[in-house]
């Protein structure tokens, strides 16, 4: 269940449980099946409301039909919105209705709770077995449900998509909208920009990467090689200098990735690069804030259909760079 649904269960139980003058037997209803029918479909029911001239004698029926994982079973559901605890001279034509209509389980839902008659009734053995729901049990009932965190993962995920593409369709715009830009949203933009482009693509946590924000991975020749990529987005416009790419170089050689790709969009101190060998500046390109606008143009033209990944996305990651 996700968390919004659980949410606004416990807004109807709270409904429920108001002054009983509040709502009418129709409201009430209303607000009973739109908390039973989620909790109940964590089993495998369906809820439906009868109609008020029905010939079953109960408000809701709760169904599950024969699986693989359940077998068929069918609940009558009566609702008693009282100000007072419901006792057995309200139970009586439900379970006689319950017996004759063949249910399994008749459930009797009242806010302020039943009699101590009632509720030695709800435990003889009977043809049918009897439940009896109050406020307290729907509370306890909706707490014991877990919230799906993956449903919501995907909800932000999604968000978080649509919110990178637009980053990345303003920075196509006008590179100044770089500067409206914190570190982390150029990182999420960016991966999006990359899988847009076609590379398989993971974003690192925000802290505690090891020395990579992305991670790529695409085909070479058949094989599958992959590369890392660092953005350095300082705002203060400090540049990148000597010891950082000898850090970054340690994770491409330690890790055993094929290459890297450095971004700064501050640009680079001015001996950046005279300390790297001609092995080293081949496994890592340098990118500056050219770079990154060039990587999101290309990604709308993607995103509209007017342009086509080359045979070697490398040439995608590395055109343009040092």
């Amino acid at each position: 269940m996700d968390k919004r649904t659980k949410d606004k269960i416990k807004c109807d139980i709270d409904h429920f449980n108001s002054d009983p003058s509040s709502l009418s037997p129709m409201e009430a209803e209303r607000v009973v099946a739109g908390i039973l029918s989620p909790l109940l479909a964590e089993d495998g029911y369906v809820v439906r409301r009868l109609p008020v001239y029905s010939e079953v004698r109960f408000d809701l029926i709760a169904d599950r039909p024969q699986s693989s994982q359940y077998q068929s079973n069918s609940i009558g559901i009566e609702i008693k919105h009282l100000h007072r605890p419901l006792g057995i001279q309200g139970m009586g034509a439900p379970i006689v209705a319950g017996t004759l209509e063949g249910l399994n389980r008749v459930m009797f839902v009242a806010p302020i709770g039943f009699t101590s008659r009632a509720k030695e009734i709800a435990h003889r053995y009977l043809p049918l077995q009897i439940e009896l729901i109050d406020i307290d049990i729907l509370k306890a009932w909706i707490d014991r449900i877990e919230v799906d965190s993956n449903i919501d993962r995907l909800e932000v995920d999604q968000i978080l998509r649509v919110i990178s593409r637009r980053f990345a369709q303003l920075i196509a715009e006008d590179a100044q909208n770089l500067n409206k830009l914190e570190w982390r949203h150029l990182e999420m933009t960016l991966a999006e920009v990359f899988e847009g482009l076609g590379f398989s693509v993971e974003l690192t946590p925000g802290s505690k990467d090891k020395g990579k924000d992305i991670i790529l991975e695409c085909y070479v020749s058949g094989k599958k090689h992959s590369y890392i990529v660092e953005v350095k987005h300082w705002r203060a416009g400090n540049r990148v200098g000597q010891s950082t790419f000898k850090d970054f170089l340690n994770v491409i050689v330690r890790e055993s990735r094929q290459g890297g790709l450095f971004l700064s969009t501050s640009g680079y101190c001015d001996n950046a690069f005279e300390m790297l060998t001609e092995i080293e500046r081949g496994r890592l390109k340098f990118g500056s804030e050219e770079k990154v606008v060039s990587l999101c143009k290309t990604y709308v033209k993607a995103d509209s259909g007017i342009w086509f990944p080359p045979e070697l996305l490398t040439e995608v990651l590395f055109e343009g760079t040092q």
